[in-house]
């Protein structure tokens, strides 16, 4: 049964930076190849908590991309490949005290290196059919995809409505040539009202997510058969 098609897909190669639109991307075991594979740490080790820490809150507004096969992050026009310590130097101006890039899992191939808190559903679907009752729901905010750091967003016919994909979970999607399994809503934390890039600071998301959503906005999935996908992708139910 068709569900829609795909109308985003993006990466995150550092946990809790900005991320990068893409046309097109591999699907393995791990989601979207090479996202969330590294994180900022402290002197203590301890990984960035925007969601949790005030002081960990200007993450956001640095950008991670890849160039190639390697990671780069950026701030305005100035970029750093990781591992560097520019990039290190750039982050820690930027949060006001030191930090640095590392992988979650040195010494672990690159494959199986992610942040170990995507381990079990590391694929995060939206769609637009939410985001369009979400700003029904709240008019005066701004509602727009970075805010929610989806890996894939499916554009919904008229016939679905409200927050469409939670009719997903414990169901199984095609998409190009992949088969991917809808696990669990995706519960929703402080990051969601986090300002970031062009989005201002606005806990009423949260707080109307929790009201409207039973706490969860967009879905959590794992890939069951890896394959390519691209934008305007057919969306089946299977």
């Amino acid at each position: 049964m068709l569900f829609g098609k795909v109308s985003e897909l993006w990466r995150y190669p550092v946990s809790s930076l900005a991320g990068e639109r893409l046309e097109a991307a591999e699907l393995d075991e791990t989601g979207i190849v090479r996202d969330r594979l590294w994180g900022v740490f402290d002197a203590d080790e301890a990984v960035a908590g925007p969601e949790s820490e005030k002081r960990w809150r200007p993450v956001p507004a640095l950008r991670a991309r890849l160039e190639g096969k390697t990671i780069a992050v950026g701030q305005g026009d100035i970029w750093h490949s990781l591992p560097s310590s520019e990039a290190d130097a750039l982050a820690s101006r930027h949060l006001g005290f030191p930090v640095r890039f590392q992988p979650f899992r040195p010494g672990v191939p690159v494959e199986q290196a992610g942040a170990p808190r995507y381990e079990r559903s590391p694929l995060h679907i939206l769609t637009t059919a939410s985001m369009a009752r979400l700003r029904e729901i709240l008019p005066a905010a701004i509602i727009d995809t970075p805010r929610f750091r989806p890996n894939i967003v499916i554009e919904t016919g008229a016939e679905h409505t409200g927050f469409a994909e939670q009719e997903l979970i414990g169901r199984m999607l095609s998409i190009g040539g992949a088969r991917i399994a809808v696990i669990e809503p995706c519960k929703r934390c402080a990051f969601t009202a986090l300002g970031q890039p062009d989005l201002p600071f606005d806990k009423d998301v949260l707080h109307a997510i929790a009201r409207h959503g039973d706490g969860g906005f967009g879905v959590l999935a794992k890939v069951l058969e890896p394959a390519p996908i691209a934008l305007a992708d057919a969306v089946r139910i299977v």
